[in-house]
């Protein structure tokens, strides 16, 4: 009898059961703000309001903002539903800095356990303007020391920054962090500064003590810098100065880096044979992808297109230019350049490039071919492009030039000592 009882009650369980019908019904939802097409700033707040029911439950209801690849830029917050007015409200800030002008997406995504409604309301956001707020370089005077200095933005008023008690090879700039970070030839490691107080935020003394040849360059990309240290070692820190990729390089010297969001390209000596190739990481892995003999000494390295760059530099003591795809991991050479040491060169507007030769300060437009000599027989140690002024600022030994970019002298500040590098800082 009680085993019959305990049957029943089985049969009455799984039928109760199969009787259940399984949640097929997605919970409804409805954005009432923003309206369709709102314009947005950095730094605006975008206030969302909702309503959202579900015949059962809801579980979770979220709000974020992506861009068009429905990739979330960060802003996002849960949204409490009120039971009786099934009614909902968040607040999305638009914190990034680095956000391009384009149209966006308030995505809100409501779950029931089993069902999940996604609805979407296009705004539009407006980037912060890419202005420049001040000029640095660095400066060595004849004992070896150096300092770095800060010019303003009309290219006027220059004063010491910071004095160090080292020399100075190369800075570079992080806008986004409002960050500075120095190396010099010799010294014994690294150094971060937080441009706004001139404080040091982190260093790395890489070495007990400054005898030799220390760093061969420094870069600085998104919130990452990346050094190439002469003792056959390439580094990269994050913004604390955490050190997550510490790669020794055997027997070969890392000279010259590039980086970008897909690649990490490092030009190496092999040493004692003055054979130069390329070691290609993945950026974000840090993988050894690939390498390949080049047959210079490579200065500088630019943005083309797509996974290519163009690769500057010297073989024999005269100019040269390739053209390597990354990808593929091939090169080939799209013009000749005139004959003579070149020293600099920095990626312009679209497909233009200006170079730093001994003979003078050229313009290479890579489609069309075309190569032209803005500035004959001043030779500038270092050169880098203004995107916001659309102009080149060029050293040439303790002098500071701003140029057009053909070539047309627009101001000019004379130093005490020879510059040895200049970077900009940008609002963003």
């Amino acid at each position: 009898m009680r085993f019959y009882l305990h049957l029943c009650f089985v049969v009455l369980v799984l039928s109760v059961v199969s009787c259940q019908k399984k949640d097929t019904v997605s919970p409804s939802v409805a954005i009432l703000q923003p309206l369709e097409g709102a314009v947005y700033f950095v730094y605006d707040t975008v206030f969302v309001s909702i309503t959202a029911v579900d015949e059962t439950e809801l579980v979770s209801v979220t709000a974020k903002l992506v861009d068009a690849n429905f990739i979330p830029n960060g802003a996002q917050s849960v949204v409490n539903i009120n039971a009786t007015t099934n009614t909902g409200a968040a607040e999305l800030v638009i914190d990034d800095k680095l956000i391009e002008t384009a149209y966006y997406y308030v995505l809100v995504t409501a779950f029931d356990g089993a069902n999940e409604q996604r609805e979407f309301r296009k705004i539009r956001i407006i980037g912060l303007p890419k202005e420049r707020r001040a000029i640095y370089f660095s400066a060595s005077s004849g004992n070896g020391m150096g300092a770095v200095y800060k010019l303003d933005s009309l290219f006027q008023a220059s004063l010491l920054w910071v004095q160090l008690n080292q020399d100075v090879k190369k800075i570079c700039i992080n806008s986004l962090d409002d960050r500075l970070t120095l190396i010099g030839n010799y010294s014994t490691g690294l150094k971060t500064y937080d441009i706004k107080t001139g404080a040091v935020v982190w260093s790395d003394d890489v070495f007990p003590v400054a005898q030799t040849q220390r760093y061969m360059d420094v870069a600085s990309y998104k919130r990452d810098v990346f050094t190439a240290i002469y003792d056959r070692e390439i580094r990269k820190y994050n913004l604390s100065g955490g050190l997550n990729f510490n790669e020794p390089t055997g027997i070969y010297r890392p000279e010259t880096i590039y980086v970008d969001d897909n690649y990490f390209v490092v030009e190496m000596e092999l040493v004692g044979d003055n054979d130069h190739f390329l070691f290609v990481y993945h950026a974000s892995t840090h993988a050894l992808l690939w390498t390949l003999d080049v047959p210079m000494d490579v200065v500088a390295i630019c943005e083309l297109q797509d996974d290519e760059v163009l690769l500057f530099g010297n073989e024999g003591g005269n100019a040269k230019v390739l053209h390597y795809d990354m990808g593929n991991n091939e090169y080939w050479e799209p013009r000749q350049l005139p004959t003579g040491m070149l020293l600099s060169a920095v990626k312009m507007d679209g497909l233009s490039f200006a170079i730093s030769h001994e003979n003078g300060l050229y313009a290479y437009t890579y489609s069309p071919n075309y190569l032209n000599l803005m500035r004959s027989g001043i030779v500038y140690q270092n050169v880098c492009f203004d995107v916001d002024r659309n102009t080149l600022i060029a050293a040439s030994g303790s002098s500071l030039e701003e140029l057009s970019t053909i070539g047309q002298l627009i101001n000019t500040v004379v130093h005490s000592d020879s510059i040895t590098s200049i970077d900009i800082h940008y609002t963003r």
